[in-house]
């Protein structure tokens, strides 16, 4: 067993992963990590020209994700983080206790999202890519992402109280 802990809010661009993992982590009391923070500057300036990332630029973005939590003198956090593929969770679990929270977003909504959204460097264009890429997680807590974030919380705070 690991000694640091993960809640991961995963999913695709728009599903609302940065604004649960705040309200989750407020509720339960530990601090949030936006993976989106981790990104070098490659990455963040490949996906505002509508370039999808490929595994050659997100393992250094998860490994640097992994190094800061397991440097951190807290033990637990809440996470938001894509975590497309099986092999990003079999990776970020190498080291670390997860769990996963799973916002489950169509295309036509999460491009509804980010045409609503000015202050982030991910395009609509983007969607598409990040939708084939994804691997839905099992184990996962899924919940659709068009409830409410209160809804969503509540049900996240029962699931993992365990956990946390």
């Amino acid at each position: 067993m690991h000694s640091k802990k993960l809640i991961i809010v995963m999913g695709i661009t728009g599903s609302g992963k940065s604004t649960v993992g705040k309200a989750l982590s407020e509720k339960l009391g530990v601090p949030f990590l936006d993976a989106d923070d981790f990104h070098p500057q490659e990455n963040i300036k490949k996906m505002s020209r509508s370039i999808p990332l490929n595994d050659d630029d997100r393992w250094p973005w998860l490994g640097a994700i992994v190094e800061y939590v397991l440097q951190a003198h807290r033990k637990e956090f809440v996470l938001a983080c894509s975590a497309l593929k099986q092999s990003y969770r079999d990776y970020l679990g190498q080291r670390l206790d997860n769990q996963y929270l799973f916002l489950d977003l169509s295309q036509d909504e999460a491009e509804r999202r980010l045409s609503e959204r000015s202050s982030h460097f991910m395009p609509q264009a983007l969607v598409k890519s990040q939708l084939t890429t994804l691997e839905p997680p099992s184990g996962a807590l899924n919940l659709g992402a068009t409830l409410s974030i209160d809804e969503i919380v509540k049900e996240a705070q029962s699931h993992f109280a365990d956990f946390i």
